[in-house]
């Protein structure tokens, strides 16, 4: 073998070597920038984190919504067992059998 083979095979294997590094480097360049399964598995799951995220919102919204509305109506049953005159005792009818209210005034016989 002659020097000026010995240098074809050089110049022609480092050739090789870069057209197989530009392959591999056009590969991961097409890896990198164009989106794959996971990238697409991805954004996926990141649309259906807001979509819940905005679920949860809006059921938080709501829960506020109807704890103020409960608060008002505590409120108000406070006020009315405050205002309201105690429950009254019924007794039967001796004559016809329905109910009527209990008198508080005894009759003087």
């Amino acid at each position: 073998m002659g020097p000026q083979i010995w240098i074809a095979k050089k110049i022609i294997g480092s050739i090789a070597k870069k057209v197989i590094e530009n392959r591999a480097i056009k590969k991961m360049k097409k890896y990198v920038e164009e989106p794959n399964e996971l990238d697409l598995k991805v954004r996926d799951l990141e649309n259906e984190n807001a979509i819940l995220s905005k679920q949860l919102e809006v059921s938080n919204k709501k829960v506020d919504k109807y704890g103020k509305t409960i608060e008002e109506l505590e409120k108000d049953i406070a006020i009315l067992k405050k205002d309201s005159h105690p429950p009254q005792e019924y007794i039967c009818c001796r004559k016809c059998g329905c109910k009527i209210t209990k008198s508080k005034i005894k009759k003087r016989r």
